[in-house]
């Protein structure tokens, strides 16, 4: 941290040397007022009208006061050339440059902010403005001299350039660059989206309305490889209502590079289907050795899940790689995925394959999102990896026996104060029984809903078992309890929740705060 700062500092006391001996420095002078010296001369090309410009700078309303600069984020400033984006005096000054060019530029209040007072920028104020010329970038394909396409639905494309690989196929998964603008009244483009302004690319399964109807229409014209740019009307486009910085019933653009069309579903191997418990049906992909996978594994898998609409279409409703990372599921807990627990318990580590998921044990009657009522769902899942649910190891440690028919096991040590009836506690805990087969079920767990239970010790908020065994724990300390059932649901049970009846409880319990101790 002190690196940086001193890094931070050294930067901002170079500018305002440069800036203290503005005076020495020669300027030239624009027919419009501008005055501008070039510092140090870069090698790179020159700035255009219609490129996204990368600077980084430092603006001054005096030689001994920053108004604005970018420095601090680490990160250029970024702005399309010629736009009308940025204040006159930048406009003139950055069209002067080069990449690599840093310069100094006095800008007067006529390309400025002129007579108006800005927040603390006095009226009639002359800018002190120091750029540097990071990067540049065409923002807009150039559409002088291209053909255009006209299509019966009013939708329009000009080709940039021809692609040479496959045409895009509806119900692929489509990989592309792209950069949605509007024109506004002077005629200037101001993007509303781009996949360029954060170095990525757009993902999106084709012909299903997830993206505007003209966009869906145009793409499927496009080979691989291909550059075009699309004219939407507004009843292909955002429609008659305001959308962020489209007006109603705007015509919208967008430049599209279409990297990739890719069919994403998994295909069987054969026929050998596996069919599970509950109309749970398996169809392997990718078969492997090994262990079958536990309902208490902990499992890491990719996956795309997907419907069947009525026209036998296949509908992505939800991917692991539009949540950005591989999906984690304890087979025994539904979590986000209903249904697809049990059917992960047919496969094994590194395997493919189609799980398919009845309506009764996914969202039912009630659908979900883009998903139907009544709708079996579809996933195609990758086994990444697979470990033991990490349940607390107890194996040569002493059990604490109460009175009361209470066990609890002490794991872990903690340290402070032991916590009392009357104290308010946070815990994290993963609660289990233990079936005639020696197979741990686990009924209730903090640790998979991520949210810690918080309760004040001894005021009947918890079963009793668990209120006593919790006492005279100390912060950071674990511990596993054995509950019998009399100090738990008692001979009845919660059948519904996985608790038989009679069954005495576990609990794998960690003290993480203490809110309030009482005070004796």
């Amino acid at each position: 941290m002190k690196t940086r700062f001193k890094l931070f500092t050294l930067v901002i006391f170079c500018a305002t040397n440069l800036f203290a001996q503005s005076q020495k420095i020669n300027y030239k002078k624009t027919p419009s007022g501008l005055e501008y010296s070039i510092i140090k001369k870069g090698t790179g090309e020159k700035t255009k009208k219609g490129y996204r410009i990368h600077v980084n700078f430092t603006t001054r309303i005096n030689p001994d006061s920053v108004f604005d600069s970018n420095l601090s984020s680490g990160k250029p400033y970024t702005f399309i050339l010629g736009q009308e984006e940025v204040l006159k005096g930048w406009e003139e000054g950055i069209s002067l440059l080069s990449v690599g060019d840093s310069a100094q530029f006095r800008i007067p209040p006529s390309l400025a902010y002129g007579e108006k007072k800005i927040g603390s920028i006095p009226a009639n104020t002359t800018l002190l403005l120091a750029v540097k010329v990071v990067k540049i970038e065409q923002a807009f394909y150039n559409l002088v001299g291209k053909d255009t396409v006209f299509f019966p639905s009013g939708l329009k494309k000009i080709l940039i350039s021809p692609g040479k690989g496959e045409i895009a196929k509806p119900y692929n998964e489509v990989t592309m660059q792209f950069t949605g603008y509007v024109l506004n009244k002077k005629g200037y483009k101001r993007v509303f989206q781009s996949s360029l302004t954060n170095s990525t690319f757009a993902i999106f399964q084709l012909g299903t309305g997830r993206m505007v109807k003209g966009l869906d229409e145009g793409i499927g014209t496009m080979k691989v490889g291909e550059k075009a740019t699309f004219v939407i009307p507004p009843n292909l486009g955002f429609g008659k209502e305001d959308s962020g910085i489209i007006p109603g019933n705007s015509t919208v653009y967008f430049d599209i590079e279409l990297l990739n069309s890719d069919n994403p579903f998994f295909h069987p191997i054969n026929n050998d289907t596996i069919f599970g418990k509950n109309g749970i049906k398996i169809l392997p992909v990718l078969k492997q050795e090994g262990k079958r996978i536990s309902s208490e594994d902990v499992v890491l898998f990719d996956y795309i899940g997907y419907f069947i609409d009525s026209l036998n279409h296949p509908i992505i409703f939800d991917k692991s790689i539009e949540r950005g990372e591989s999906a984690v599921l304890r087979p025994g807990s539904q979590g986000l995925f209903p249904g697809l627990g049990e059917g992960l318990t047919y496969l094994t580590n590194g395997e493919k394959a189609i799980i398919y998921v009845p309506a009764k044990l996914a969202f039912g009657n009630r659908g979900k999102g883009i998903i139907p009522p009544n709708k079996a769902l579809i996933y195609d899942v990758h086994i990444m990896k697979t470990q033991p649910y990490p349940f607390f190891d107890v194996s040569g440690l002493d059990t604490v026996k109460s009175t009361s028919g209470l066990k609890y096991i002490q794991v872990r040590k903690g340290s402070g104060i032991p916590i009392d009836t009357g104290s308010n506690i946070s815990v994290a805990y993963t609660g289990y029984v233990i079936d005639s087969l020696g197979i741990r079920k686990i009924f209730d767990s903090s640790r998979e809903s991520h949210k810690n239970l918080e309760f004040v010790l001894g005021k009947g908020k918890v079963i009793k078992g668990f209120d006593e065994g919790l006492k005279g724990m100390c912060l950071g300390e674990g511990r596993k309890l054995i509950i019998p059932y009399s100090l738990a649901y008692g001979e009845k049970g919660i059948p519904d929740a996985g608790i038989p009846e009679k069954t005495v409880l576990y609990f794998d319990v960690e003290l993480l705060e203490i809110k309030k101790i009482l005070q004796k």
